[in-house]
């Protein structure tokens, strides 16, 4: 099926073409005018390797099983907002957040 693509948690074996994948994202955006993000060596292999073992990391596939896409989706509470300079959040029920995608 043309243009048919699967999401899955990414594996160890994955790490080499998750960081071709940030590497292809990081020229994107510097090229475009975001010289602010994913500067130097960010997202490094070390974090990803801990979001592989924790589960928060996952690959996008083609039905060939080539990783096209890469995401991090956290479900429940995500060390990047325990502290929010602007703002709060106004429950505390579950939430999802994705990085890196």
């Amino acid at each position: 099926m043309e243009g048919h693509l699967s999401i899955r948690k990414a594996e160890e074996s994955d790490l080499r073409r998750i960081m071709e994948i940030f590497d292809i994202a990081k020229e994107f955006m510097h090229s475009t005018g975001n010289t602010g993000q994913w500067n130097g060596a960010y997202p490094g292999e070390k974090l990803i390797l801990s979001e592989i073992g924790q589960g928060h990391c996952f690959v996008v596939t083609e039905i060939e099983g080539r990783i096209v896409g890469t995401f991090c989706f956290i479900i429940g509470e995500d060390p990047t907002y325990r502290v929010i300079e602007d703002g709060e959040w106004l429950d505390d029920e579950p939430y999802g957040t994705i990085h890196r995608i």
